[in-house]
């Protein structure tokens, strides 16, 4: 089901108006609503500190019964940290991770000006010439084995989540399956829930 920002949202999720987050997290000034669907909802915001625009990420209510478990609380948190220790100039950047007080999880993250790549093939007809190909694909390469060589594999690379601001140049979103390799490590998301 498409919502009216044209995104999937096959939960029929609502999130909260503009206002309504707001009112959630008065540390932000929440513009509008940049986009939906059953991964979550995005915000365009300004972070009042540093008088600089964000996007804001907030999960959709279906999660919010599990954002009550510790365990959940936890693991969300440890994904938000180890996805801002990427600091590459091809990935977004997050900027903090919190749960507002009525418990819903969100994200701010960099704003990206510009359109994903999905929108953009469509502007240029589905086609892209060669040499603008291999750029896009070296650029993202780029990105993916910075985040690799820092133990983090992004496991849902697509066109939607990879942005072009306005001076052209590519950033890789959504780390939202995001899972650590190496030692340890553990994935770091549960399936279904997206991050940054």
């Amino acid at each position: 089901m498409k919502d009216s920002t044209g995104s999937f949202n096959p939960s029929g999720w609502a999130p909260p108006s503009v206002e309504a987050l707001q009112r959630l997290i008065p540390q932000y000034r929440v513009t509008n609503l940049l986009g939906r669907g059953g991964m979550g909802a995005v915000y365009q915001g300004i972070q009042h500190t540093l008088n600089r625009q964000v996007a804001i990420k907030i999960l959709p209510e279906s999660r919010q019964s599990e954002a009550m478990d510790s365990t959940y609380v936890e693991r969300f948190k440890l994904e938000a940290q180890a996805t801002a220790k990427l600091n590459h100039p091809g990935i977004v950047s997050i900027y903090e991770f919190g749960q507002t007080s009525e418990g819903h999880l969100y994200f701010v993250m960099e704003y990206v000006d510009g359109m994903d790549l999905h929108a953009y093939l469509s502007h240029y007809g589905g086609k892209l010439d060669a040499r603008t190909a291999v750029t896009i694909i070296s650029h993202v390469l780029d990105a993916l084995g910075y985040a690799h060589a820092k133990g983090i594999v992004h496991r849902d690379i697509k066109p939607a989540n990879i942005l072009i601001n306005s001076e052209g140049r590519l950033k890789i979103a959504d780390f939202g399956l995001a899972k650590q390799i190496g030692g340890d490590a553990v994935g770091l998301t549960l399936s279904n829930v997206a991050m940054g």
